[in-house]
């Protein structure tokens, strides 16, 4: 009789035990990586899906400090024909040849801008075509001032939202020439810092400002501060 092959069963069993153990160990850690993976999402995917199936790629947050007024025209106030302003700003048209109300504001823009800028750089001979005698004096004492105390100044114009009249004057109504006061309204950047880079005035933030400017024509017809003031 042919013996029973007791040792090929054995090597037999002995496989099939070790396979089960290794397909229920690495079965379940294949299983647990493809669900980390599924959870995960991959680089393509991140951004939004536009049309066609391409993914667009994600937008950061925007800077901090760059978030402002935005940028737009500047508004023109000019008063209605038959309030007193209205017709104040007549007579000085009567009394200067092509006088326009809107153009003179457009003026007043431009001299503003370039008083701002040319007091930021010390720009003494800028403030000297466009400030009258009291005015400039004023400007070059704060100038002295601070460079005497080696103060470091920055002051950044980043917009003029808006002018208004405040008053008109024309020649002869108690003045030898005519005088406008504009209201202006800016955006600025204004501060100031020491020797040591202290911050000792204004802000670095955006900042609104609100001031008064008079203006007068001189006899050579050209425009000039005479009076600032802020509200």
């Amino acid at each position: 009789m042919t013996a029973f092959p007791w040792d090929i069963v054995f090597w037999a069993l002995l496989a099939v035990a070790v396979g089960s153990t290794v397909f229920f160990v690495l079965g379940r850690r294949m299983g647990a990586q493809a669900i980390r993976q599924e959870q995960m999402p991959t680089a393509q995917t991140v951004g939004r899906k536009q049309e066609g199936g391409v993914a667009e790629a994600p937008k950061p947050p925007p800077l901090p400090g760059r978030s402002g007024v935005e940028q737009k025209a500047t508004e023109y106030g000019l008063p209605q024909a038959d309030t007193q302003l209205g017709q104040a700003l007549v007579r000085v048209g009567t009394d200067i040849n092509g006088f326009s109300a809107e153009y003179f504001l457009k003026k007043a823009e431009d001299i503003f801008a370039r008083t701002v800028k040319a007091f930021a750089c010390a720009d003494v001979a800028t403030l000297e075509k466009v400030l009258a005698p009291d005015v400039l004096a004023a400007f070059r004492h704060a100038l002295e001032e601070r460079q005497k105390r080696q103060e470091q100044v920055h002051l950044e114009l980043r917009r003029i939202e808006r002018l208004d009249y405040v008053s008109a004057v024309a020649a002869g109504e108690g003045s030898d020439v005519c005088r406008l006061c504009v209201r202006i309204v800016s955006w600025q950047v204004s501060y100031c810092r020491d020797e040591q880079g202290t911050l000792v005035e204004g802000t670095e933030a955006l900042t609104e400002f609100r001031d008064r400017w008079s203006f007068e024509q001189g006899v050579n017809g050209q425009w000039k501060v005479v009076a600032t003031e802020a509200e």
